[in-house]
């Protein structure tokens, strides 16, 4: 999205950090200290990169019980549950729902997501048990806090449209920002613990 990526650009220049977009890390060598990374965007084109510390992500997928499952999307090799990205509904076992890191809805898999969608798996199930079509759609709503600094926070919200969609009134969450910053440090985990895992926000 180019109103997050342009600062995010910004701040890798900032930093002098060399971004590989469209790039995957396929083989690591600890002795030597090197990683090869695939460019996807240039022909597969390999690359071997020198490293002093390596923090690696694995691809994300559903768990190895779902993906065994005939609940598991055919097509993708994640394995996620195969579900209306709207109504979080199965596509092909209408009793079925499925949300958070299970399904395979296209929206990223954090706790703001999921504050989204639990109301609408809550919602649905009950119509459908009551004989009525799902009422409840979700948008694609996520939340993702990117510290930038020591004392600056990006807060990139949007949904399925790559619209950015700020929750908070007033405050221009298109840039850094200290009192983001405040927000991931104090405020969010606050709301996790105390208000979202007991079902309050």
């Amino acid at each position: 999205m180019k109103e997050f990526a342009q600062v995010l650009e910004g701040v890798a220049r900032r930093y002098g950090i060399t971004v590989h977009l469209q790039s995957e890390a396929t083989a690591v060598d600890a002795d030597r200290r090197t990683v090869t990374v695939v460019d996807h965007g240039n022909e597969d084109a390999e690359t071997t990169l020198d490293y002093d510390v390596m923090h690696m992500v694995p691809p994300q997928s559903a768990p190895d019980w779902v993906k065994k499952t005939s609940l598991a999307d055919p097509a993708s090799p994640a394995g996620y549950v195969e579900i209306d990205k709207h109504t979080t509904q199965h596509t092909r076992n209408p009793n079925v729902f499925a949300l958070g890191d299970a399904g395979s809805s296209p929206n990223s898999k954090t706790g703001a997501a999921i504050r989204k969608q639990a109301p609408v798996g809550v919602t649905n199930p009950l119509d459908v048990m009551a004989g009525r079509p799902p009422s409840a759609s979700y948008g694609g709503y996520a939340s993702c806090p990117l510290t930038t600094s020591r004392h600056s926070m990006l807060l990139a919200e949007f949904d399925y449209s790559m619209t950015p969609t700020p929750t908070i009134p007033v405050i221009d969450t298109l840039k850094e920002r200290k009192d983001m910053w405040y927000l991931k440090r104090y405020g969010l985990p606050t709301m996790y613990w105390q208000a979202m895992l007991r079902g309050l926000a």
